[in-house]
């Protein structure tokens, strides 16, 4: 009896049971659901009706960006008093624009690599578009934390194309701090849904070194959603992409989708649990699950979600 409460134990991670985890996606999943709304006007409801949800309504919008050249890109910087955290939400694919950047299949080096030894390179349609919003990010991050203390967290957010500038922003900001002696010592998180792999295997290990702990880096993958299986790595010697972070899958269940969750094993130098969503082979990833996270409903055309003769009833 004692062995298996112990083994119990180890399978409970230290930031809380499954039920507090899903809450907090859930909590975190409205941040990137918003993105897809006007948040500019996030106290009107009938411009951003997810702006309005009791869970992050107190929100104060301290920033916000909508880029388009050289490459597209939105989303909003904001301060939640409340949760005591500070927010970097990004918007995913929505429009041709984005599926352009997403398309620049190519690796290309991360900024810092070469400064740093070391030999990280990321995707360079991703790359593009947080940096066409990088100076707004990293401009309000520095004023809020002018007038901030370290009681409060940073999260950064975002699903899809969002996801993969949320991991870059975190990436290039932890940098940042390192090296700006007015910035404060937050507590960074990077929560993603749905996200792509972003670069190399070495940028993998760089961001995994900038998110200690346990619950600093989730990113969740729902059921067979298809993106956060791509860029396959077709020929190594061209890009070699990885997962950086720890996965948490969630599964449907029989009253909810995306409401089981899973937490797999972090593993080193961007290799994936076995049995987590890797695990679901190609004749099984669909794009119905990329737009149902927890906390995240986007409307799609009826017949791209059609699954197992049943039909959402969110569309």
């Amino acid at each position: 009896m004692l062995l298996l409460l112990l083994l119990l134990l180890l399978l409970v991670p230290a930031w809380g049971t499954a039920t507090s985890i899903l809450d907090d996606l859930e909590h975190v999943g409205l941040y990137a659901a918003a993105t897809y709304q006007r948040f500019e006007d996030w106290a009107n409801s009938r411009a951003c009706s997810v702006c309005q949800h009791s869970d992050i309504r107190s929100t104060e919008i301290n920033a916000t960006w909508s880029t388009a050249i050289p490459a597209a890109s939105r989303g909003f910087v904001g301060i939640d008093h409340n949760r005591r955290h500070v927010v970097v939400a990004f918007r995913g694919t929505t429009h041709v624009m984005d599926v352009l950047a997403d398309a620049q299949i190519a690796e290309v080096k991360w900024p810092s690599a070469e400064a740093d030894g070391n030999e990280s390179r990321v995707h360079a349609g991703f790359l593009a578009a947080y940096l066409s919003a990088r100076d707004t990010v990293l401009g309000a991050l520095d004023a809020i934390a002018a007038d901030s203390n370290s009681e409060y967290s940073i999260l950064f957010v975002g699903h899809s194309l969002g996801a993969a500038q949320a991991t870059l922003a975190f990436a290039d900001y932890a940098e940042h701090t390192s090296n700006t002696s007015s910035a404060i010592s937050w507590k960074m998180r990077l929560i993603t849904f749905g996200s792509p792999r972003v670069g190399n295997r070495d940028f993998a290990r760089h961001v995994d070194r900038a998110a200690t702990g346990d619950d600093v880096h989730l990113r969740v993958v729902h059921e067979a959603d298809m993106v956060p299986h791509l860029p396959r790595t077709i020929v190594p010697r061209l890009h070699n992409y990885a997962h950086s972070g720890r996965e948490i899958w969630a599964r449907d269940s029989e009253t909810a989708p995306a409401s089981d969750v899973v937490l797999c094993r972090k593993l080193e130098d961007g290799e994936e649990d076995p049995a987590c969503s890797v695990s679901v082979g190609p004749l099984r990833w669909n794009i119905a699950d990329h737009f149902v996270y927890p906390g995240i409903r986007i409307g799609i055309p009826r017949y791209l979600v059609q699954k197992e003769g049943r039909e959402a009833d969110w569309l």
